[in-house]
């Protein structure tokens, strides 16, 4: 799905909302969603330190320089444009009635 077709919500995805998410029956899936996300968030932790180690063993870059690196404002931009696009399809998967999914 492109950024174009993205819904916005109309408030922000940090304000709370006086309502349940999930019905009980979900609960389940709630539990395998973050078993996999998990998973996933684990092989990029693996493969950016070890991305690190590999350019380090070359010259290319000290670990240092990643861990003080300041994004200038068109790449935080971009960074925070990316996490909010993640963070409303999380949300549109969650909000999706069960006989909606495919």
């Amino acid at each position: 799905m492109n950024a174009m077709n993205q819904k916005t919500f109309e408030r922000p995805i940090s304000e709370p909302v006086n309502r349940r998410m999930l019905t009980a029956d979900q609960i389940d899936d709630l539990g395998e969603a973050i078993l996999s996300l998990t998973r996933e968030v684990w092989v990029l932790t693996d493969r950016i330190h070890v991305l690190e180690a590999v350019l380090e063993s070359h010259g290319v870059l000290a670990n240092a320089e990643v861990d003080a690196f300041q994004p200038g404002p068109e790449l935080q931009a971009q960074l925070n444009a990316k996490r909010d696009a993640i963070v409303q399809n999380l949300m549109r998967a969650l909000r999706v009635a069960p006989e909606a999914r495919s």
